[in-house]
């Protein structure tokens, strides 16, 4: 193993970044389409246009490069939740409102992918730990997000009502991008966010 490790190559030269880039979206792709478990590296090679050797340059296997995938896709998730995305403590509907959009954009690329990989929380444990801390740092942004109308608040468990908020935001999360849909999607989220408000602030 460590023989292989050692011929693991981090690009550092434009070429070897944009072949590395080419072999991340073959897989997300061949993955989103045919499960973790029915892909192989020879596969997502031929998809990428490159040798299976420059596959196992940059990969050790087909789990390291699927969990690094899922760490970029699900990193990229909470990026955009925590920086991207400004509240206004002045209008709770439309921070509410807000809030769920951008969980609902950070899901939006490759949703085929992500509920790939959402089974697989269930059944491989380095996935379900993966997703446990981001499912941590969620819920510790949410709890800063609904702090911050301390004074204003209906509820007084703020922990719980985290837990709530993120629940029902995965659930309808999961209806419109992972299962498809999307022709109820703005109803759904103006549900969702009257709901949140409703439970939050009256």
């Amino acid at each position: 193993m460590s023989d292989v490790t050692q011929k693991i190559r981090i690009p550092q030269q434009k070429r070897s970044i944009e072949t590395k880039n080419k072999i991340m979206v073959a897989a997300k792709e061949q993955f989103g389409e045919h499960g973790f478990h029915g892909t192989n590296a020879k596969e997502i090679a031929a998809a990428a246009g490159v040798s299976v050797g420059s596959f196992y340059s940059y990969f050790k296997d087909k789990k390291a490069l699927f969990m690094e995938i899922f760490r970029e896709h699900i990193e990229e998730k909470v990026v955009r939740i925590l920086s991207e995305h400004r509240f206004d403590p002045n209008d709770r509907r439309k921070s509410v409102h807000r809030l769920i959009k951008a969980m609902l954009e950070s899901h939006d690329p490759y949703p085929q992918f992500h509920r790939e990989a959402l089974a697989m929380r269930y059944s491989d444990p380095e996935v379900e730990s993966v997703s446990d801390e981001v499912d941590e740092r969620i819920l510790q942004h949410l709890e800063t997000f609904i702090a911050q109308f301390e004074g204003k608040l209906r509820i007084t468990d703020i922990r719980t009502a985290a837990r709530i908020i993120s629940a029902s935001v995965e659930e309808i999360i999961s209806s419109i991008i992972i299962f498809g849909h999307d022709e109820d999607a703005d109803r759904l989220i103006e549900g969702l966010a009257d709901m949140i408000h409703r439970y939050l602030f009256e």
